[in-house]
């Protein structure tokens, strides 16, 4: 199934601008339509300060930051008549992790951003961490810092034989069609001989499920027993210039407090390429 419905999440960060690049590109690619959202969080104001902040105040800010965010999705929206994209998008008011995963059960992938803790206008803080877990698709995480290509042309796929990266490999099928070239990254390669996984049974199987939907892929290994696998993964997304690096995200909620795997959490932070993830 090809990706018809994108779901965008927008802001008024200097990374947005990638994000919306990498939307565009996808949504040329396979002819998709484009949902963008832009939210703006409605102000709780715990009991004990309602006192000291009036009602006007809230509403002031509330309104302005409303007003700002309009204004930059009219700029955005330019953006994708000139791409020549269909681009859905509306500013809403309201929690921003309900409303996306409300949001995702209708979409077929979620483009989300980096957090970026020097920006200010960066609304990303915590989004990825939250929605692996609740979303009801995909998530594509794209960097704010680097300078992105479109994605899905020279793809990194981590793989490990568990569900999550089972998953990530189910959700990124249509794009693993497409793709000019698609490593695989084993993280247990073949004992005799530790540059290739060609011969684990787990990337053996791998490559007949690809080979079967007439996709190629070339097996590696990590090579360096010294290399954790977030570094390996980096090394290798390097290496071969990646434009996308497909993983299972790995993690549990526990009392609502999210705890992500190390390479996951690695990754989230350090990705040179947009990062499609599941779990």
């Amino acid at each position: 199934m090809d990706f018809k419905n994108l779901l965008l999440h927008l802001d008024n960060s200097s990374g947005c601008r990638n994000r919306l690049d990498a939307a565009f590109a996808l949504a040329r690619d396979f002819e998709a339509r484009i949902e963008g959202l832009f939210v703006v969080p409605d102000y709780i104001v715990p009991s004990y300060v309602e006192a000291q902040i009036s009602v006007d105040l809230i509403t002031d800010v509330t309104e302005k930051a409303i007003a700002r965010a309009e204004e930059t999705l009219a700029e955005y929206t330019q953006l994708a008549r000139d791409a020549g994209v269909e681009f859905d998008a509306e500013v809403v008011e309201g929690q921003i992790i309900p409303i996306l995963r409300e949001h995702s059960k209708y979409a077929d992938l979620m483009l989300l951003g980096q957090d970026q803790p020097d920006d200010p206008d960066n609304a990303s803080y915590g989004l990825a961490d939250a929605l692996l877990f609740e979303g009801a698709c995909g998530c594509l995480l794209v960097p704010h810092s680097v300078k992105i290509e479109p994605p899905g042309k020279r793809i990194l796929l981590a793989w490990n034989a568990s569900r999550e990266s089972a998953r990530a490999l189910h959700e990124a099928m249509p794009l693993l069609a497409r793709a000019d070239e698609l490593v695989v990254l084993s993280s247990e390669p073949d004992g005799a001989d530790s540059g290739l996984a060609q011969g684990h049974p787990h990337a053996q199987r791998l490559a007949r499920f690809l080979e079967s939907h007439g996709i190629e892929s070339v097996s590696s290994g990590i090579s360096d027993p010294d290399l954790t696998p977030s570094q390996a993964i980096i090394g290798q997304a390097l290496d071969m210039r990646a434009d996308l690096i497909v993983m299972g995200a790995y993690g549990h909620t526990r009392l609502r407090e999210i705890i992500l795997g190390g390479t996951t959490r690695d990754l989230l932070k350090q990705t040179p390429a947009p990062l499609l993830l599941a779990h």
